[in-house]
């Protein structure tokens, strides 16, 4: 499929951003192309991408940098998630992350499978998850309700507890989460998005009830920063990796470099 001009232009203009992080002139631009286009061509589409709103000039004299919803379209149509991303070494994965500026969680038990609900002498409910466990204060009309949840998944579960405002089990999902996480680094990232105590609430697994797809920006995130959500394989078993940074990090190079190394 042939690219428009203005297509490469901008595809360029992203590219030497997410490289650098500093705005770019037309002439630098211009020796970057693997295309040749003259600098005076490029100026008249800076023109013409300003107008659109794709990109902007942080100084009157200075060069262009991609605006926020430019780079929220390109990440949706950038970033893939039909692999699974397969991590076996915990090392490599370290040294990844602490060369991006990007905040990483990996936890796992976010897909199991509600087996059994047991009524322990009318005192308790035992919530089963193949080896994990939830117990409840009994109550009859509760433990009807979950009875007939068995076989939804734990992050199912906790959307619904969310929905009834079932604040007991949804604690108690909480904490199972917690004592799940596997991989935790760049909390740092995480205090910079937020500049507040609302940062504590990306260092919890239970965030993830936040996705209703891979990819998520306002108003969970204030502008300029976005979150990504994927099913991965942790040293053998199925998690949940949250990322989240500024959104002009250059995500789909940190995950090729997981996928290579990790």
């Amino acid at each position: 499929m042939k690219i428009s001009k203005r297509d490469l232009i901008l595809d360029s203009i992203i590219s030497a951003y997410l490289d650098d992080n500093v705005p770019i002139g037309s002439n630098e631009l211009c020796s970057r192309m693997q295309i040749s286009i003259p600098a005076s061509t490029i100026r008249v589409y800076f023109k013409k991408l300003s107008e659109e709103g794709a990109i902007r000039q942080l100084h009157v004299s200075g060069g262009r940098i991609p605006t926020v919803s430019i780079m929220q379209k390109y990440w949706r149509s950038r970033l893939k998630f039909d692999k699974k991303l397969k991590i076996e070494d915990l090392n490599n994965l370290s040294m990844i992350v602490q060369d991006f500026e990007i905040y990483c969680m990996v936890f796992t038990s976010n897909s199991e499978i509600l087996k059994e609900v047991l009524n322990y002498n009318d005192r308790f409910i035992i919530l089963v998850f193949g080896d994990d466990e939830i117990i409840l204060k009994f109550n009859d009309k509760i433990f009807n309700v979950l009875s007939n949840l068995v076989g939804i998944t734990l992050e199912e579960l906790e959307k619904i507890t969310m929905q009834i405002g079932f604040m007991e089990l949804r604690t108690k999902i909480a904490e199972l989460k917690r004592s799940k996480i596997q991989f935790l680094a760049n909390e740092v990232v995480a205090y910079k998005i937020f500049k507040d105590e609302r940062f504590r609430i990306l260092l919890d697994p239970t965030f993830a009830v936040k996705f209703n797809k891979n990819i998520i920006f306002s108003p969970e995130f204030d502008s300029g920063f976005m979150g990504v959500k994927r099913d991965i394989n942790f040293i053998g078993k199925d998690a949940v990796m949250i990322c989240a940074g500024s959104i002009y990090e250059d995500y789909e190079k940190f995950f090729n470099t997981i996928m290579e190394v990790a």
